[in-house]
């Protein structure tokens, strides 16, 4: 009884605060996937820059773990599907089911107040690392920052950026998080086929223009190509991943409340959390987004798949998949100084990549878990800068009365 009484005391601490008060449980479940994909890949990674390359062993299950492992940077577009799916559900309420009219004031002044405070400091926090690993001076990596505070690196620089290179993807958020007010017009229309239609085909004609740029060599996009120079790291590139989860959200606004839980689901629903790491690169820019679309389906409606996204463990990791974002990159690197100091006996890249994710992942967790409840999670409450500012006149109009 008292563990219960714990762990859901735990659980009230941690959720998440969500601006319409309707939480969604499997949403930070489809987080957890994300995150602990993107977490493994960045340890892998470091590994292969402290030890050496990664070279795909004879063994054919090791050599498929690998793949999953390094594949997890495919963990950001899953992301940005869930983004398309979170942002959207407010206006397919709005268009396709007669809900309250989305705010656009409201819309952006969230944006602000939500995910602006815990950027700007962990952005701010880098800034003097970054001058001294790069041995930069402030001047030269002024404009660096700036252009990361205000998402425009990438297109300005056309690069990752300099300062905090995880903001690439939080750039074409924001991107996506600009045009989704009209995306929302243009997609959710009334008639079911008109809206699928649009969807569906437009991941369709999206992926086509794509192959068509770039053009295809054996296993691999060309290289040097117009889509590698000067689309790929902009919305037009990505936002394939960002309409899949429009797809989801008119499913879910007017389709999941007439469909019931079962165990079919999980047999279609479970290879879709594989195949986005397991797939070669070709087979993903096609198939990526309409596998995300089953699986996003399936985590609401296989019985198995939706205990796994709705477990407490779950939920709380990937309802604070923002701050381990952030925080991840930086103390990775310090903590996989120590590992390398602290153990220099372990010898080879899969013994060192083992004892690494297995030491490093729950420290991460741990830094993630202080920056979310310390920083994001406050920030969660909309009312946070009405509260901080009479705060503050309580505590000047108290100075003042001394």
């Amino acid at each position: 009884m008292q563990e219960k009484r714990f762990l859901k005391d735990v659980q009230t601490i941690f959720r998440r605060i969500t601006s319409g008060g309707n939480y969604i449980p499997e949403i930070d479940g489809l987080r957890f996937v994300a995150i602990a994909a993107v977490l493994i890949y960045h340890v892998g990674r470091m590994t292969e820059m402290r030890v050496h390359p990664y070279h795909a062993p004879a063994n054919a299950l090791l050599a498929f773990c690998g793949r999953l492992l390094f594949n997890g940077a495919r963990g950001v577009p899953v992301f940005f599907a869930i983004s398309g799916f979170v942002l959207g559900i407010p206006f397919a309420r709005q268009y396709l089911a007669g809900g309250k009219g989305v705010s656009l004031k409201q819309y952006f002044l969230r944006r602000v107040t939500r995910l602006e405070p815990p950027y700007v400091l962990t952005q701010s926090i880098r800034l003097y690392p970054v001058m001294v690993v790069k041995n930069l001076t402030f001047l030269q990596v002024l404009p660096h920052f700036l252009a990361g505070l205000l998402y425009v690196h990438l297109l300005i620089y056309r690069s990752y950026p300099l300062v905090q290179i995880v903001g690439w993807s939080l750039e074409l958020e924001i991107q996506f998080y600009l045009l989704a007010p009209l995306l929302a017009r243009v997609f959710f229309r009334s008639s079911p086929w008109q809206r699928r239609t649009l969807l569906y085909g437009f991941l369709l004609a999206h992926w086509a223009l794509i192959y068509l740029f770039a053009g295809p060599t054996p296993g691999e996009w060309a290289t040097g190509t117009l889509v590698q120079k000067y689309i790929n790291l902009t919305i037009l590139y990505w936002i394939r991943f960002f309409v899949a989860g429009l797809a989801v959200a008119d499913l879910y606004v007017t389709v999941f409340p007439r469909m019931k839980a079962h165990w079919i689901w999980d047999v279609v629903g479970a290879p879709c959390l594989v195949l986005p790491f397991a797939l070669g690169s070709m087979a993903w820019d096609f198939w990526g987004p309409w596998v995300l679309v089953v699986g996003f389906v399936s985590a609401f409606h296989g019985p198995v798949l939706r205990w796994f996204f709705r477990n407490a463990f779950v939920g709380i990791v990937g309802g604070m998949c923002y701050s381990l974002y952030l925080t991840h990159s930086i103390a990775l690197q310090a903590f996989y100084l120590v590992y390398m100091k602290v153990l220099p006996g372990i010898h080879g890249f899969l013994a060192r990549l083992v004892v690494g994710e297995i030491l490093i992942l729950p420290l991460l967790l741990v830094v993630g878990s202080v920056f979310y409840l310390l920083i994001e999670r406050p920030c969660m409450d909309r009312n946070w800068p009405v509260k901080l500012r009479n705060w503050a006149r309580r505590k000047l109009a108290g100075t003042a009365a001394q």
